[in-house]
């Protein structure tokens, strides 16, 4: 154990370089310190001094160098653009960290799980999955885990269905999910390893277990409530996604004999996403092994980037008055890099009062199964969902980062916040305080419902990714009127609505990055199918900025703090390859983060840079071989 310490410290070190004095010269530093809805960015500068992980100054070069001392790091930018770190208001790294391949292959040998890849087309790892499972089971000590990741592509072109369901949902016949149950059915992995739990896992949602494996999951977590896997089932549960076994059977089944390794996999995974230039994020917890292992990291000065976590475990928890007063008042309590931001009973489905045309390929292809899910009304008046939300907002409660589809539930809990607020004799101004929200945007809101969320301050995160995967699919389905309803951002803006920005996807097994999936898609609007959707709702390059950074500080509760370069905030910031105002917006896609700083620390540089600053290069995404290690 010593030894095993030892070791995850010493990788620790060579990870992070924290620069307590340093001044940045002769770049193009876009502060964002304008917040406004326009597309003014504010102050455009050469320089920055830094010191103690915050900014002290901000100006020209000729103003901030005669500022260094004899201990202080000095860096020539080359004309190289700065930004501030990117914000994702609905992440989950803790999901991703164990299905990405680098990270996987550096820390889990084989006497902890016997781990394999498959990285190629859906077709072709069905077809190679047996060879692979019989390898995997000759080596496997019995009873020991074997664990297999499917990833979807390197540039996720795989990847079946989005956060509504919707993604390429029939429309692309290359595209399939293996993990389905037939194609690689439960008694072929029964017949296959009778002595080792296995634990099959694509890069995003699809998961399965054989018996063995499910028998080992119902040890660690036997409620029906916690995990759907057991026999009697969860049907008096509301279905969290707490009782979805991708979000635990890795980090709380499978490793819960291997803590310092959990521990170094999820730094390195927060490593790899500072490599995006992503410098805060927000995430429901959704596992007792997140806190754990995120507050060990957090106590120790050794958390990469900033998480606001929130609440979404057992909502029939709830009934407790002790335990929802506890959930509902803890908002904003923690540290600089992990507090609590709020959360929620549950969240949305595809509830739409949209109707599918009669000539889509939903109302021709029965076994798309998408006029059901599109009536799954979860917050519908007299539910449990919506019993569970008025408590919890009439407690004190903030409803935030949770999944939501469709228009109607977002009409549907606006009323319920509304209703509990009044109730509980909260003012306009009070309510608007909260800042609640709604996450993913993938079919909201509506035009009629802008008012009503400006005039009770209810945010919105939006995921970039969905203008992507998920208008194809709409347009075909609804009509050019409903795809417009997709991540409405210039809605949202002429709306005065604080909007940010999201993915939602695991990036780190792709060669995607925030910039290419998600902040693109926000100014081409372009679908997977090279088609642009619902342009009217494109925003400019200066709008989806704002949107990624200040806004999303917003949305964090740390405006104060983060999403500009300002004097008295933290150093978060990116420094880029190119500039992101004056290149052509077809390029923005294939920007790429030189160099992230957290606080001051430098958590992400590329082998070029460092060599220009005679620092070591940083971040996972270098040191385990990514792309950028290449840079």
């Amino acid at each position: 154990m010593v030894l095993v310490c030892v070791w995850v410290w010493a990788v620790t070190a060579a990870h992070s370089q924290q620069v307590s004095d340093m001044i940045l010269y002769n770049g193009k530093i876009i502060t964002v310190d304008d917040s406004s809805f326009t597309s003014r960015l504010g102050t455009i500068a050469q320089a920055m001094h830094v010191k103690d992980g915050k900014i002290l100054h901000i100006g020209t070069n000729d103003q901030i160098r005669p500022m260094a001392s004899s201990t202080t790091k000095v860096i020539d930018l080359k004309g190289r653009t700065v930004i501030p770190g990117i914000i994702d208001t609905h992440e989950h790294p803790y999901d991703w960290n164990p299905v990405t391949p680098a990270i996987i292959k550096k820390v889990l040998t084989d006497d902890i799980a016997v781990t394999r890849v498959m990285d190629g087309s859906p077709e072709e790892n069905v077809k190679a999955f047996p060879g692979v499972l019989a390898e995997a089971v000759n080596k496997a000590k019995p009873g020991e885990w074997i664990y297999i990741i499917f990833t979807l592509g390197k540039n996720y072109e795989y990847s079946q269905s989005g956060n509504g369901g919707f993604g390429r949902m029939g429309l692309d016949p290359k595209v399939f999910n293996a993990l389905d149950g037939q194609r690689i059915p439960k008694e072929m992995l029964d017949s296959a390893a009778p002595n080792n739990p296995i634990f099959l896992h694509d890069v995003f949602v699809p998961t399965e277990l054989n018996q063995k494996g499910i028998d080992e999951t119902i040890k660690v977590f036997p409620d029906p409530c916690t995990n759907r896997l057991v026999p009697e089932g969860n049907t008096k549960c509301l279905g969290s996604p707490a009782n979805d076994p991708m979000r635990w059977t890795f980090s709380d089944v499978i490793m819960r004999d291997h803590y310092p390794q959990l521990v170094e996999i999820h730094r390195l995974g927060l490593e790899w996403w500072a490599g995006y230039g992503l410098t805060a994020y927000a995430s429901n917890a959704y596992t007792p092994s997140n806190l754990r292992v995120y507050r060990d990291l957090d106590s120790k000065g050794q958390m990469p980037v900033r998480n606001m976590w929130t609440w979404n475990w057992h909502p029939e928890m709830f009934s407790d008055p002790f335990l929802l007063t506890d959930v509902a008042t803890r908002v904003g309590e923690g540290s600089d890099y992990l507090w609590y931001g709020g959360g929620g009973p549950t969240f949305g489905l595809n509830c739409t009062a949209a109707k599918p045309l009669p000539s889509s390929k939903l109302a021709k292809d029965p076994s798309l199964q998408l006029p059901q899910r599109l009536q799954s009304c979860r917050f519908a008046p007299g539910s449990f969902a919506a019993k569970a939300l008025y408590d919890f907002v009439k407690a004190g409660g903030r409803y935030i980062n949770f999944h939501m589809s469709g228009d109607e539930d977002i009409d549907s809990i606006m009323n319920i916040i509304i209703k509990a607020s009044q109730d509980a004799g909260m003012t306009e101004e009070q309510i608007r305080a909260k800042r609640h929200g709604f996450d993913h945007g993938v079919m909201f809101p509506r035009p009629d419902q802008i008012p009503t969320m400006k005039r009770y301050g209810f945010l919105a995160s939006g995921d970039g990714y969905e203008i992507a995967q998920a208008s194809p699919a709409v347009f075909d389905v609804f009509g050019e009127t409903v795809a417009d309803w997709v991540v409405p951002k210039k809605r949202l803006v002429e709306g005065g609505i604080y909007n940010s920005l999201e993915v939602d996807r695991p990036l780190s097994a792709t060669d995607l990055t925030i910039i290419s999936a998600s902040l693109a898609p926000m100014i081409n609007r372009k679908g997977w199918d090279g088609k642009v959707y619902a342009s009217g709702q494109s925003v400019d390059r200066e709008t989806a900025l704002k949107i990624a950074t200040t806004w999303g500080s917003y949305y964090l509760l740390r405006e104060k703090q983060l999403g500009s370069l300002e004097p008295g905030k933290f150093a978060d910031f990116a420094v880029l390859d190119r500039d992101y105002l004056t290149i052509p917006a077809d390029d923005i896609k294939d920007i790429r983060v030189l160099m992230t700083v957290v606080g001051g620390k430098v958590v992400h540089l590329v082998p070029s840079v460092a060599r220009e600053t005679g620092m070591q290069p940083a971040g996972a995404q270098v040191t385990l071989g990514g792309p950028a290690a290449q840079w």
